[in-house]
């Protein structure tokens, strides 16, 4: 490593001097020593950064002429009233971006990462861009504490020699992130006094705002959150809160949760209704462990199912997206069927998006058969390096496919104009592949009992529920959307491994329901299962009031205030 160059001082003047001394060819011996010196401080510049001395940070400060007057995103110079209000600036003043998509062919399972096309606006920048900085507005659920100015709004200048008078400025903003337990235990510690003649005790009053239970609604909820969308076992809970000196038995966390399964379980039964009436359904299944079905499943029989399935059930209802969830013994299709029963007679048949599974298709299901066009597609996936030119065909053709269909996204065009459009596009790739897989079968030129033979009769068997996004408006491509919604039940399950009985199951279930439907709304589960146990007896008289989507506005009409407000 060469040393650090000496550093080289010159005036613009002589600066200007020693140009025109190499234009004309006339270098005397210090012009000589400055040219030898910027050199040295090119190779030391370029060995600095190659060994990782000098960040980019630290490069663009040395070179960039920012002054003490930090610029503001008008462009102007300003200058901050206090420190505070420059700290917070420097730390927060981020810009957001917007319209993050990640498109394309996406492939996925229940168990594995999958991706889809989508479109968000956040006010919260992603990690990894500007390391994660936030903007203060990010913090929605901070306490606020206002912290006032020495002086008032009117008040003369206390600057010498000024005359002026202060009035209101734009606040500076900090956030501060402090520490606390999650089962926060606040001790009341009543005073005693008693009368030394007649023996009677006088003491305080507990605070009007303290619940009257020992464990408050919005604890409860915020358990449920912990336990079925964090996926925290109750055992591991239970060992933080003891160490942390607020006990918290794994037996009583059950307890709060069922408490607040009944308080919502008016509202699942409501959502199930609504999920029936839907005009589209995503289903799909996923492993679970029940303990008392593996104890029965010891002394069944060989033609007894032993299966045990986590159905994910996602319904489009009106402009509404409903989760549901069941586990147990039956399988998606069972599960649909048992839905779809309570779909009122004289709406025509629903959409349902699903895998080719025989497990998915119940007897005398009246509903438009969509099948997953991600799982025929991985079919050839996991034999392209062994079929090379024959899967490269299949993939290329479905990734037109799911090119086209960004294409209409991005065109904002409804479900008939995409249907037209993937007409005029896909209809013909689609036509040739079907084609094509057809007669490479019928010429022998692909062993029907090889992988790639089964690849290509399964595509052809299942050809109509694949391309029925060709004839039927509103005919998703795939079944991303439900293998993502089984995330939470997945992530529930490798931490907790199991539910100790179907009921349990059942409770778990139903809460993951009102979760992750309330998350597609884009409410606050924690407020929502607090506000269900607030209002319970409302809730059970009238539970089509307190959906997700729709609960604020109740309790808004009930205070006399406007939405906003309660939120």
């Amino acid at each position: 490593m060469m040393h650090t160059p000496k550093p080289i001082e010159m005036t613009s003047e002589e600066r200007k001097a020693l140009i025109e001394r190499i234009k004309s060819n006339n270098i005397n011996t210090t012009d000589a020593d400055i040219l030898l010196g910027l050199i040295d401080f090119n190779l030391w510049l370029q060995n600095s950064l190659e060994e990782k001395n000098i960040s980019i940070d630290r490069l663009r400060r040395a070179f960039s002429s920012i002054n003490e007057k930090r610029k503001s995103k008008s462009g102007k110079a300003t200058n901050k009233p206090n420190d505070a209000a420059e700290q917070s600036d420097e730390e927060h003043d981020d810009t957001v971006p917007s319209n993050q998509s990640n498109s394309g062919v996406a492939e996925g399972n229940a168990d594995a990462s999958s991706s889809s096309s989508t479109s968000e606006t956040s006010n919260v920048r992603k990690q990894g861009a500007n390391n994660g900085k936030l903007d203060h507005e990010a913090y929605t659920g901070a306490e606020v504490v206002i912290i006032e100015a020495p002086y008032k709004s009117g008040d003369p200048c206390p600057e010498e020699d000024c005359t002026g008078k202060l009035y209101s400025a734009n606040p500076g903003n900090v956030i501060k992130i402090v520490g606390q337990s999650f089962g926060k235990a606040i001790k009341y510690v009543f005073e005693n006094l008693r009368c030394n003649l007649c023996g009677s005790y006088f003491s305080g009053e507990m605070p009007a705002h303290v619940c009257t239970e020992k464990y408050d609604p919005t604890f409860k909820a915020e358990l449920c959150v912990h336990k079925y969308f964090l996926g925290v076992p109750s055992y591991r809970l239970e060992s933080y809160q003891s160490f942390i000196g607020v006990p918290l038995p794994d037996s009583t966390q059950y307890e709060k949760m069922e408490d607040v399964a009944n308080a919502g379980y008016p509202v699942f039964l409501q959502l199930e209704k609504c999920g029936a009436n839907g005009h589209l359904v995503h289903g799909d299944d996923t492993g679970v462990r029940v303990q008392t079905i593996i104890a029965s499943n010891k002394g069944a029989d060989d033609k007894a199912r032993t299966g045990m399935f986590t159905t994910g059930i996602i319904s489009f209802y009106q402009e509404h997206q409903i989760h549901l969830f069941y586990s147990g013994r039956k399988h998606c299709g069972e599960n649909i069927a048992t839905l779809l029963a309570k779909r009122d007679s004289h709406l025509p048949p629903i959409k349902y998006m699903c895998d080719a599974l025989a497990s998915n298709m119940p007897a005398n299901l009246r509903a438009i058969i969509i099948n997953c066009l991600i799982h025929c597609r991985r079919n050839f996936t996991d034999i392209d390096k062994y079929y090379p030119e024959e899967c490269s065909k299949v993939i290329g053709i479905i990734a037109a496919v799911y090119r086209h269909d960004d294409e209409a996204r991005a065109q904002n065009l409804n479900d008939e104009e995409r249907l037209i459009y993937h007409q005029q596009h896909s209809g013909a790739l689609m036509e040739d592949l079907q084609v094509w897989l057809q007669e490479q079968l019928d010429a022998h030129r692909v062993e029907p009992n090889s992988s790639l033979g089964k690849a290509f009769k399964y595509t052809l068997k299942h050809w109509h529920e694949l391309t029925q996004f060709l004839r039927v408006p509103g005919t998703p491509l795939d079944n991303n959307l439900v293998e993502r919604g089984l995330k939470m039940a997945i992530r529930v399950r490798k931490n907790s491994l199991f539910y100790g009985t179907e009921h349990s199951a059942y409770i778990g279930s139903l809460l993951q329901s009102l979760i992750s439907t309330c998350m597609a709304a884009k409410q606050n589960p924690v407020k929502y299962l607090t506000a269900l146990q607030d209002y319970q007896g409302e809730v059970r008289m009238d539970p089509s009031a307190w959906l997700p989507w729709n609960y604020q506005k109740t309790i808004a009409a009930k205070k006399g205030v406007t939405e906003l407000q309660v939120a």
